[in-house]
């Protein structure tokens, strides 16, 4: 499996499952908004098979100090439960510390994603306390922030 950043080519095979893995992850934005997103300090990745050439997954991301979040993850449905979406992560993680752009973990998971929730504890993710970092943003109140921060990842 594979990160890359996504491409203006990327959106037709996308959209053919984007709806359906957005509504399963409670996101409320577009695909168009998702992948304008990208910026200095953000980006989106593709996910991909090993062998395969089209895009399954997407994984938006963005940095802020020492911080990388992952502010959302979608999989294809025939995807998930498979560890694509845990391996992207590992990936995203192992990017940003040999990158020297991160050295702690957030994500940002919708608060009735229980789902959600769990994938991110699994990945040994814990809920945030006030003092982390400005955790409490107005465009994140309905968002559960989960951080990680290990010793080597």
């Amino acid at each position: 499996m594979s990160l890359r950043a996504i491409a203006e080519g990327d959106l037709g095979t996308v959209a053919a499952w984007y709806s359906e893995a957005a509504s399963a992850a409670y996101e409320e934005r577009s695909l168009e908004e998702v992948s304008a997103s990208v910026g200095k300090d953000q980006g989106v990745f593709v996910i991909m098979q090993t062998d395969g050439e089209e895009p399954i997954g997407l994984l938006e991301h963005g940095c802020e100090g020492e911080w990388l979040t992952v502010a959302f993850i979608a999989l294809a449905k025939a995807y998930r439960g498979w560890g694509y979406g845990s391996e992207a992560v590992r990936l995203a993680e192992e990017w940003a510390v040999h990158e020297g752009i991160a050295e702690r973990f957030r994500a940002e998971v919708d608060v009735r994603n229980g789902l959600g929730l769990y994938f991110w504890l699994r990945l040994g993710y814990r809920p945030a306390s006030a003092g982390e970092f400005d955790w409490q943003r107005e465009d994140a109140r309905d968002k559960m922030p989960m951080v990680r921060a290990p010793d080597n990842v």
